[in-house]
């Protein structure tokens, strides 16, 4: 009961991170060896992962209640429900393109439909409740906004995301155009959140000291909205030919100049981080101690890369092909040192305490929050 004690929403990151690593290495636009199998690897895992958090982290509601309502009123904590809704449509996403093809096709994705009506759901409560609470109960300074601020807004992008791929499945067309409707609304609630935090964010960097090397990483979370954006821009050409048939040709205009913009955003953003990141490896810097907030450098580079797989199919050029493919070994390679690291980080009770001689840790460690930022 100790451990489930510790087990906030904030473990849904490696759901984000497992779910979509499976899901970009199976639908490489690039062949490369061995991505079927290593991507149905991963979507197993991903099955355990989201299983064990999804009942530790119920449980701990059920026992721990007191603590799991405290982290509502943590203005770090409460931004991790975002995690949870995320993980959600990301675990939906996979059944679409992976369960589909190893589980019979329609249990697959009637699996995959529930759960992105239950992970659309969950990032409309989110969206509504923790900026509320950050309006009204939570307090905080101008030089505490980080980009985690993004965490409860971006939901509904990612279930628009992974929605527009399910359009064609349903049946009639006012069923799609509904499906559409909703896709599109959550897209605009992101889209302008997105902006007003973004703008956050650029004037706490201008006017206040420098992030230090715990809330670098925190960075990263910006181009996840912009991944996301283009893989919804991107797709819906093709899902909805059926429905809209005669803006196809528009929609596919349409789709290649906001995702190449996006593109160009996405990638001043990583370099911009990136620097950051360097920074804290040098003697001027402050190092990068691990901690949980390190699969910021998962799951939004793989937004972005399933944006320019997106961008890829929109094309066809073979620069976005290239770049795909790049993305994909950077995204591995940052994806094999976090896992590696949290899965260190258990087995030695630095981010759950299991064993009575453990070291108390310090709860920041598992909730990089605004706190703590200089």
């Amino acid at each position: 009961m100790s451990v489930i004690k510790q087990i906030g929403p904030n473990w849904f990151t490696t759901v984000m991170g497992i779910g979509i690593v499976s899901a970009l290495t199976y639908t490489s636009p690039i062949s490369i060896p061995f991505q079927h199998v290593l991507g149905v690897v991963l979507f197993l895992i991903l099955n355990v992962v989201f299983v064990a958090a999804l009942c530790s982290w119920i449980l701990r509601w059920v026992v721990h209640t007191k603590e799991a309502l405290d982290d509502f009123r943590h203005p770090s904590r409460a931004l991790f429900y975002g995690a949870f809704a995320m993980g959600i449509n990301v675990v939906g996403n996979d059944y679409f393109l992976i369960g589909t093809h190893i589980f019979n096709t329609t249990s697959a994705l009637l699996v995959s439909k529930i759960f992105w009506m239950s992970g659309a759901a969950a990032s409309i409560l989110t969206v509504i409740i923790v900026p509320y609470l950050l309006f009204v109960e939570h307090h905080v300074e101008p030089h505490q906004a980080l980009a985690t601020w993004l965490i409860p807004v971006v939901p509904p992008i990612v279930a628009a995301a992974t929605g527009v791929n399910l359009i064609p499945t349903w049946h009639g067309h006012a069923a799609q155009f509904t499906m559409l409707a909703l896709i599109l609304a959550m897209f605009g609630v992101t889209c302008f959140l997105f902006i007003m935090v973004s703008g956050l964010v650029y004037s706490r960097l201008v006017y206040h000291k420098r992030l230090n090397g715990e809330a670098a990483p925190s960075l990263w979370v910006e181009i996840g909205p912009v991944g996301m954006s283009m893989a919804l821009f991107g797709a819906l050409p093709t899902q909805t030919v059926g429905l809209l048939a005669k803006y196809t040709p528009i929609l596919h205009t349409v789709g290649l100049i906001f995702d190449v913009a996006l593109w160009g955003i996405g990638v001043w953003w990583i370099i911009i981080s990136s620097m950051h990141t360097i920074l804290h490896l040098t003697t001027r810097g402050d190092g990068l101690p691990f901690h949980m907030g390190w699969w910021s450098y998962v799951f939004p580079i793989g937004s972005f890369t399933s944006g320019t797989y997106a961008l890829a199919h929109l094309t066809s050029y073979p620069m976005f092909f290239i770049a795909s493919l790049v993305q994909l070994a950077i995204l591995w390679a940052c994806f094999i040192i976090v896992l590696t690291r949290t899965t260190n980080g258990l087995v030695k009770g630095e981010l759950i305490k299991w064993r009575a001689d453990h070291s108390q840790n310090d709860h920041h460690k598992n909730y990089p929050g605004i706190t703590k930022v200089s």
